[in-house]
């Protein structure tokens, strides 16, 4: 069977970064909406897609990191031990920095009041009725039920087993939310949420890039292909809905549309850097390795920025400054954070163990 090569692949990294400033455009959107009384900026509503990107590219990676680790406890643990190092040391920094402000009638970037939270939840990403102190940490309750489930796969299974039991797992899925459809149990809402199935795409692609290469214009054409579908989803967008949300807040279509888009989008990226067909500029890899940090921060930065404009009222009604002043703050304020506190914590909490073909170097 051929084995992945061991350099890391710039594609992920660089659909990371896209990923991350797609989500930071959607909180600008959502900025205008809340301080400003101009709309220039509904496109960017479509920018909550890098979320399921995001699921897509973590699929990839968890599938690539336990290739040839199942059916060893000790595996299993550092796998587990990894994933909890990756996500939560910086999560709690930022927590506790949205929690201080909250302390201190700071706003959010939605500009209300957030008093009503469950801080043991918050901390320990657990779904609840409540929103987390940290809002963007419900995309993270989804990561740890991602790494949960592999977790257990690696312990208890052989590896030949797996794929059958996460194709069980997509089709209960499926199953469940048809028949529960909408559960008044937050904890039930996540692990029959549609978003397994990003997630599951994800692990196809890696094994669709370990196993085989495509046509050299393969890339090409489904790059091609998943812009295309992007476009027809936001013309049909513009002309037959107000917004976005009939997308964004559907179990069902989201996965579909929005899914679709991100894991045609990641194989044919992928395809073309293998294929050399392209290189991409080092700084999208860049914002790729900043982006957890990126997406951590944005979210405060950018209310932080606003409210500071209108405070100060240099032209308050106008998104363009803020964007102009916001994006590159959040760009520097995310590298700063992995520089001086994501990456030294990584540094100071993973544990070593043999080597491992992750194609995308950093963990998911």
């Amino acid at each position: 069977m051929p084995q992945l090569p061991s350099r890391r692949i710039v594609s992920i990294q660089v659909s990371r970064g896209l990923a991350v400033l797609l989500v930071v455009f959607a909180h600008l959107h959502g900025i205008e909406t809340h301080y400003c009384a101009t709309d220039h900026l509904r496109l960017f509503e479509h920018g909550a897609l890098g979320v399921d990107l995001f699921f897509v590219i973590s699929g990839v990676v968890i599938a690539s990191v336990t290739t040839g680790r199942f059916g060893a406890p000790r595996n299993a643990l550092i796998f587990l031990y990894h994933r909890l190092a990756r996500i939560f040391p910086i999560f709690w920094i930022y927590t506790t920095i949205t929690l201080i402000a909250v302390h201190f009638n700071s706003l959010d970037s939605s500009g209300a009041h957030r008093h009503s939270y469950n801080l043991l939840a918050s901390y320990l990403l657990i779904p609840t009725h409540l929103p987390m102190l940290l809002l963007q940490g419900w995309t993270l309750s989804f990561e740890l039920y991602f790494y949960l489930v592999f977790f257990l796969l690696l312990l208890l299974v052989h590896e030949r087993i797996a794929p059958w039991l996460l194709a069980l797992w997509g089709i209960a899925v499926i199953v469940l939310k048809l028949h529960i459809g909408l559960s008044p149990i937050p904890i039930v809402q996540l692990l029959i949420s549609p978003f397994v199935l990003e997630f599951l795409a994800g692990c196809i692609i890696f094994h669709i890039y370990r196993r085989s290469r495509l046509h050299p214009v393969g890339g090409i054409l489904l790059v091609a292909v998943s812009l295309l579908w992007l476009a027809a989803i936001i013309v049909y967008t513009a002309h037959i809905h107000s917004d976005a949300y009939w997308i964004i807040d559907h179990p069902w279509r989201r996965p579909l549309l929005y899914g679709s888009f991100a894991t045609i989008f990641l194989l044919g990226a992928i395809e073309l850097e293998r294929t050399h067909i392209v290189r991409y500029l080092p700084i999208l890899s860049s914002i790729g390795d900043w982006s957890y940090s990126i997406y951590l921060s944005h979210a405060f930065v950018l209310a932080l920025i606003a409210r500071l404009i209108v405070r100060l009222q240099l032209n308050p009604t106008s998104i363009l400054l803020i964007t102009f002043i916001g994006l590159p703050a959040v760009i520097v304020v995310g590298y700063l954070s992995h520089i001086y506190l994501e990456r030294p914590l990584l540094t100071l909490f993973y544990k070593p163990s043999s080597p491992t073909r992750n194609p995308a170097k950093q963990p998911a």
